[in-house]
Parts: structure tokens; sequence; C-alpha cells
């Protein structure tokens, strides 16, 4: 079958509620083409004598009950039975592989049997990887004697063996290539590896992220292969990290064990067995229960890591231990693979960037002083793993009880920081249905679960037996996508799907008492949206946020104050927002104790305090009041002292100032912004400068 009537195909079956404009959109087709595979579809259908595809009302693809059964099953058996050919990007990714294992001499003629292609097609295919390697600082290199084989530092050749393998379970989420290649060397298969990885895990209490496992048996076989059978490795120069500490970890324990069980355990030495293990540690969850050696040091960091992300952003945490809990559990795994550099791949990570752009500017720049404890810039990868973490704060939970609720269960495959923010976000779109405690796919039995509907993030075998409505979700949901799923949702659950009216009902309700109303829909959306948290019209779906001008004004700024002390200072700047009346006395109460308890503690930046409070404590409105000192003091033994600049803030939630706290963080980094207001008494022309710059 075509591969885009395959697309077309899994895309009907995985929504309920599934149209022509969503199908065009998916796949950037035109309503013609979508048209021409509906109808080879349904030659399909009918040749076993079954009720074809339709379109309903509004566009939307209908199946008969037996269809859609069959099609499950005829899906999952193509996927079994289908000649699969590898496109170019998979071709390199099986050459690199054939080189990194090490194991024979290769020529042209290798490859092209391998790989069934022409000569013309493979020398293209090798020069692209030639040059892609290049950039990794690695060499393919060819040598009459000795074949094709790789040249380079072993981390490095290392890491880009584990980047393909990354790269290909999550951006493709198709293991075929990985899985031909074992096939074709005769390598141990995935399902014999995952069998004994997942009984030592279980001995030694070891729990992996769903995809993360996935990645490290790959990457176990195709390491263990190389280190055995390489023909060009250079096993004195390795430049492997000795941590004598992961001795003591269960992780260690593990990795001996796995090793052991293998004919060549005597061929991996102590230094790879440490990196094996570093692995362990990069994809499993830490336990701050579990008395490790690194225990201290890894909470230590977590610790000033949330510090210094409240002192920046002004969010206040509530359940301080369950965040720490939480962010530690992700934060072990992050600290050894970034000490390691090994390398990660976030699928979600342009999403998060798009969805969440204020909060993941705030974890960059909280991350910045932790760069030095690993030698490098920490990656976008990580950052935004650790921004789907931080970000998991901000729901706001209903507590609200209501007699009668569906229950939900949310599956999902990118690990638990996307699956808190699923969790949060379908809470907040459904406060009518109760939801049980996201799990992933190795957790899922259909006869343990007594629920009414299931969310996953993928379609996988087992739930083709399930007799309950199953919708897919993204991770991580833009305004459309959680339409489509509210849409999708109500068309199974119906009253049940949500507390609050219907759309229909307010429209009934408006023309009665109003007639005609202008912009109908958009008002029934706004109407759904502010009061029931409903997104109905996708292209006015947005939370409000504040610019950093709006939280500006001349009222609240003092340049050149003078001070004696930081109390001073700081109560001379918390007074410009108590008499605008952005917050009460209280509110500077607080922040006149926290200061006299820690004199440093405000001190974000060179020669910058940034001021705050909880919400709670007293905040009435948004604001940012700026003052600059005349003469410059000293704020306890901060190694930002001196402090010239105070930028007091206030904040009445967690989240609608992000934005300009974004923006007022790029200014510190402004040297233009800090020489003027260190030079200027001229309020205005600081207003002007800001406003033009944001």
């Amino acid at each position: 079958m075509d591969k885009e009537i395959l697309l077309l195909l899994k895309s009907i079956i995985k929504r309920s509620f599934y149209t022509v404009s969503d199908a065009q959109k998916d796949t950037n087709a035109t309503r013609r083409q979508i048209m021409y595979r509906l109808e080879k579809l349904n030659q399909l259908i009918e040749d076993y004598e079954l009720l074809p595809v339709v379109l309903g009302h509004q566009q939307e693809f209908l199946v008969d009950v037996e269809t859609r059964d069959f099609l499950i099953q005829f899906l999952f058996a193509s996927n079994e039975d289908i000649t699969y050919h590898l496109n170019r990007e998979e071709r390199k990714i099986f050459i690199y592989l054939c080189l990194f294992v090490d194991r024979e001499f290769l020529s042209l003629q290798h490859f092209m049997s391998y790989l069934d292609v022409s000569k013309s097609t493979l020398v293209q295919d090798l020069n692209e990887l030639t040059l892609e390697l290049s950039d990794q600082e690695i060499d393919l290199e060819y040598d009459r004697s000795l074949g094709y084989y790789l040249a380079g530092e072993e981390m490095n050749l290392r890491r880009h063996m584990m980047k393909n393998v990354i790269y290909s379970l999550s951006e493709n989420a198709n293991s075929h290539v990985l899985d031909m290649f074992i096939d074709a060397q005769h390598l141990y298969t995935f399902d014999f590896s995952k069998l004994i990885i997942q009984e030592l895990a279980q001995k030694h209490e070891i729990s992996f992220v769903e995809d993360r496992l996935d990645e490290f048996i790959y990457i176990f076989i195709f390491l263990s292969t190389r280190i055995v059978d390489g023909l060009h490795v250079d096993k004195s120069n390795q430049q492997i990290p000795n941590v004598e500490m992961i001795k003591s970890f269960k992780e260690y324990e593990f990795t001996n064990e796995l090793v052991d069980f293998f004919p060549f355990r005597d061929q991996i030495a102590e230094l790879d067995r440490q990196y094996i293990g570093s692995w362990i540690l990069g994809v499993s969850f830490g336990n701050i229960d579990d008395d490790t050696e690194d225990c201290l040091i890894i909470a230590q960091m977590v610790g000033k890591i949330m510090t210094r992300f409240e002192l920046l952003s002004g969010v206040h945490y509530s359940n301080l231990e369950e965040k720490f809990r939480h962010i530690y559990a992700h934060f072990r795994p992050a600290y050894y693979r970034l000490l390691f550099k090994l390398p990660i791949v976030n699928p979600l990570k342009q999403r998060v960037i798009d969805e969440y752009p204020s909060l993941y500017s705030l974890v960059k720049e909280t991350m910045k002083p932790f760069r030095e404890t690993f030698g490098e810039e920490i990656s976008d990868d990580e950052i935004s793993y650790l921004t789907m973490h931080f970000a998991s704060a901000y729901s706001q939970k209903n507590d609200d009880e209501i007699i009668e609720k569906k229950e939900a269960l949310i599956i999902c495959l990118n690990g638990i920081g996307s699956s808190v923010i699923l969790y949060n976000e379908l809470r907040s779109l459904f406060p009518s249905i109760d939801f049980l405690l996201p799990i992933e796919v190795s957790q899922f039995d259909v006869e343990q679960y007594n629920v009414d509907i299931i969310f996953t993030t993928r379609f996988f075998k087992d739930l083709t037996d399930v007799k309950i409505p199953v919708v897919k979700v993204s991770p991580i949901m833009d305004a459309q996508e959680k339409f489509t799923v509210y849409r999708e949702v109500v068309s199974h659950l119906g009253e049940y799907a949500t507390s609050g009216p219907r759309a229909e009902a307010i429209t009934t309700i408006l023309r009665k008492h109003l007639g005609e109303v202008p912009n109908e829909d958009q008002l029934v959306s706004d109407l759904m949206n502010t009061y029931l948290k409903v997104p109905v019209d996708l292209s006015t779906v947005e939370v409000t946020r504040d610019r950093l001008i709006d939280l500006l004004s001349e009222d609240t700024m003092h340049l050149q104050m003078d001070a004696n002390n930081p109390l001073e200072a700081i109560e001379q700047a918390g007074q410009l927002l108590v008499k605008t009346g952005k917050v009460s006395t209280s509110y500077l109460e607080a922040v006149l104790k926290s200061q006299e308890r820690n004199p440093g503690y405000f001190v974000i930046a060179p020669h910058i305090s940034l001021p705050h409070a909880k919400p709670n404590q007293g905040a009435l409105d948004r604001a940012i009041a700026i003052a600059t000192l005349k003469s410059p003091l000293n704020f306890g033994d901060s190694y930002n002292n001196p402090v010239k600049y105070i930028f007091f803030l206030a904040a009445t939630d967690n989240e609608t100032h992000l934005d300009a706290m974004s923006e007022l963080l790029e200014l510190f980094n402004d040297s233009t912004l800090l020489r003027l207001l260190e030079n200027t008494t001229d309020k205005n022309k600081v207003l002007e400068y800001i406003r033009q710059i944001n």
C-alpha cells in the first residue's frame, strides 16, 4: 500500500473525529489528493465486503465499527509484513553503524549489497555522510588494505552513534534501520537484550523512562560490539571520565551483571563499564530517598537551580518538597549525561520553545552558572527538558467535587516531564473528568484499568483490543490541538466531558435575548474561553501576558537614589510600588525580612538586585519598580556586588508576568541600557529606550 494512503489510514483510526481539512493540514496535500487516497483506501475495504469510509456533514471521516476493527488489524499486519526500503537518511545511519561496530573490511561492494542500491547512489550517500561527520570532528577514511573506517576521538564516534539511535527512535519513531542492521550483522537482538535488561532492572529497582529504555538497549548492543570486535579502536585514548563513586551505585552493579551475562564479559574494561553505567544513570529516574554517594551533590545543585529560577522568574513554589523531588528525579540523569558528554535529543524541543518561550528563556538563564561544572554549554535539548519540568508547576488544580465523574487514563511515551504537562492540561480542559496519574506503555493492562476513556501520545498494538474510546494527543498541545481533542472527547462522552454548557446552548441563549449578534462565533468563543476555559475558536485562544513595558511607569522609577544601606535602598524602591497601589505594606515587609535574613539573596547578576515576595503576601497588581543607586552598595557577601540597580517585582500569580521577566533578563545583558540607567535621571528616556528595543 502507498505510504500516503497508509498515513491517511493511521490518522483516521487514531482519531474518532478527523476531517478532510485536518488531513490536508497534516500532509500538506490538496483536497483532491486526499479524496484520491480515500478512494484507494475504500477499494481495499470493499474488497473485504465491508462498508466504506464516508464523509459527514462537517467533512469528517465516518467509519463503521466493523470497518474500523478491520483497518486496525490491517495496519498492524502491514507494519509487520511490509518490505521496508531505507530512505537516504536511514541509509547513512546504516552505513555509519557498519563503520562504528567495525567488525569487517568494508568496501563499496559491501555497502551496495547491504543496502541494495546502485554505486552512484551509494557514493552520493558516502559523500554526504563524510561532510556531516567532519562537522563532528570525525573522518571517514579509505585505505586499500583497510577498507572504509572511522578516525577521530573515541568519545566523538560513540556520541554520533548514540545520536543516530536517538534520532531514529525519537524523530522518526522508527527502529526499522536499527533492526535491519542488527539482522544483517547477526548481533544480539533487541527483544533478547530487552528481556535481560528488564529482568536486571527489576532486580536492582531501576526505573527507566519508556523511550530511553529502548535507546539504551540499542546503544548497548552497538557499543558492546565495537568494544569487543572493533578493528580500529584506539583503547589508549578514550577520554572517559573516571568517577570512582559510580562503583557504589546500584546502576554499576546492574552494569556488571548485564555485561557478565554475555560471553564477551572479559573484554569489557573497567572504564567502559563505568561508561555504560553512566548511560544507565542518564536514562533512569533519580530517587532522593536512595542513599547514594552523589545524593548530596545532586540535591545541592537542584536546590541552587530552584532558588535561582525563583529569583529570576519571580515564581514562588507551592508544594516545595514535591517540586524538589520531581526536579531531582529528572536532573540526576541529566547530570550524568552532561558529565559524560552523552547526547540527548528532545523531540519536543521546538514545541517547548514555541509554547513556552519566556519560560524557556528563564530556564536557560537559570542554568548559565552551571555550565562551568560540566565544562561546556548545556544543550538546548537539555534546557527544553528542564523547561518541561518547570512548566508542570503552573497548573491550576480544580478541587471542586463533582458528584458524577468519568475516569480517564493517560499513556505517555515521552517521559514523565511531558506527561505531567499533558496531565495538567487535560485536567484543566476537562475538569469534570477524573484523571488517573499518567503511566507508560509497559504498565498498561487493559484488565487493570477500568476507565471510560484513554488518552495516548502514541497508538500502539495493545490498544487494538480496547473497547473504550482512545484519543491520540500531543505531549504538549497548542490551541489547535486542544480544540481538536476537546471536540473529540465531547463526541465520545457528551455532557460528561465538560461541567459547563456547550457552545450551541450559549448561542441559543444569545439569539433568544439579543437576536442577530455581530461576530457571534467570536463572542461565544470569548465567553467559553474566559469563563469555562474551553478552547473553541482556535485563532483567539491565547494566554494574555504582560510585556515588560506594560509593567513600567515613571511613577515607579527613582533614578540616582541616595541610600545608606541595602535595607534602606530596598525600602525606598518598594515604596514606589506601595504608593502607586501595586503592593501592600505587608508585601514590602516580607521583602525586607528576606533581605535582612539573607543580604545577598536577591542579587541575581553583577550589580543587579531583583527583590520580590510571594503573590499572596500582598501583591495587588503586576509591576516592576526601577531604582538606581547614586552610590553603589554591597548587599551581603554576594560575588555580584556592588549593587547599582534595583528592579523591584510585584507579581500576582506565577505565570502572567513571565514574558516581561524574560525580556528583563535580556536587558540585564544590555550594556547600553545599564550605562543609561547609571548616568541619567530622565525617566522618559529610559522608558523610550526599553520601548524601542522590545
